[in-house]
């Protein structure tokens, strides 16, 4: 039978209700999203700069044997810019750095604070164009000792002695060098480590250093000392490397003792407008005691095979090695002075303990 009875009204306890999202399934999807993002591959890291500096463009060296470093920061400079780890870093002017950007103590500043943020290394090589200025190869080495770095090589390429062109280039390695400010006055043996060896090791050898200089010829020497009549003595030896335009010097100075009384007789003084007695005619007097011995050459010389500044120097670091200050101005190339530095020094020979003295 049909019933026309309406169904009855449902109390609103019971009316079904649509269901809400719960906060845990929100949850869920915001992680994923958050998930997705993370997995996104990070931006590309800008691509290196093609080098700046040619094989043949670096410094010739007769020390050029040293290992090429591993895993170390590299900076390459040319007469306009200066690159770090293949990235331009800052303008340089005619191969130097601009005097505003150069810190109290010398430093360029830009590289110094990109040498702090960089990645800590121990080691740095040097790729500078031959052209490029003595003060800049000086203020960098600054920079990268002040910031730790204790192994430094510079690039530079060997000697021909077939005529054909160098295929790759050869490294002049620094151990821990020591930059000080410029100044007049030999460094103070205290820079490097204390005062290392005796005078006495260049008086025993002067004579033979003499005839090594007057060997080279004189188209190639300019001066050499003769050997002191009268030696001071005590005090410690310093080498001073002292390079500018075409002229090379290489001078031993006796350091770290007080200058020697001179022989040399002193002449009355006027008493009472009494006239000194004349010195007898014919007499001599004893020289002062010598104190330094100076050998100069021309710049060709350092890029000879068979180089004549390597024959004078031997005599006294040929077997032990020599605390050694190299000098020069804000401008001559650094082909002349790591030339010189590498004539000095050639392979096989100890390394020396190196200061560089900045320029004026």
């Amino acid at each position: 039978m049909r019933s026309d009875r309406r169904p009855l009204p449902v109390p609103p306890a019971h009316r079904t209700r649509p269901a809400r999202p719960r906060p845990a399934l929100g949850l869920a999807f915001a992680g994923l999203f958050v998930l997705a993002a993370c997995d996104e591959p990070p931006p590309p890291t800008p691509a290196e700069l093609p080098p700046i500096v040619g094989t043949m463009e670096v410094p010739i060296s007769l020390r050029n044997d040293g290992p090429r470093p591993t895993e170390a920061l590299r900076i390459e400079a040319n007469a306009s810019e200066m690159h770090l780890d293949g990235r331009a870093l800052l303008p340089l002017e005619r191969g130097r750095f601009a005097r505003s950007d150069l810190g109290p103590d010398g430093a360029p500043t830009a590289l110094r604070t990109a040498l702090q943020a960089a990645p800590a290394r121990s080691r740095a090589t040097l790729t500078l164009h031959g052209m490029v200025g003595y003060g800049t190869l000086a203020r960098t080495v600054l920079a990268l000792t002040a910031a730790g770095y204790r192994e430094i090589s510079l690039a530079v390429r060997p000697v021909s002695t077939s005529g054909a062109p160098p295929t790759s280039m050869g490294w002049l390695p620094l151990t821990s060098p020591t930059v000080v400010p410029w100044g007049r006055d030999p460094v103070d043996p205290a820079a490097y480590g204390g005062g290392g060896r005796p005078w006495s090791d260049f008086v025993g050898q002067w004579r033979n250093v003499y005839e090594a200089c007057r060997a080279a010829g004189a188209e190639r020497y300019i001066d050499c000392d003769m050997p002191g009549q009268a030696p001071a003595e005590g005090g410690f030896l310093q080498t001073i490397l002292w390079a500018r335009g075409q002229g090379m010097m290489v001078r031993f100075q006796r350091v770290g003792a007080p200058p020697p009384e001179p022989t040399q007789a002193a002449r009355p003084q006027l008493i009472e407008g009494v006239r000194a007695a004349p010195t007898g005619e014919g007499e001599e007097l004893p020289p002062d005691p010598s104190v330094t011995g100076a050998f100069n050459f021309r710049a060709e010389t350092a890029t000879m095979a068979e180089s004549p500044i390597s024959e004078t120097v031997r005599p006294v670091c040929g077997a032990a090695p020599c605390q050694v200050v190299v000098e020069s101005d804000e401008e001559t190339p650094i082909m002349r002075v790591l030339s010189f530095v590498g004539a000095a020094f050639p392979n096989g020979s100890p390394p020396p303990v190196l200061v560089l003295r900045l320029p004026r």
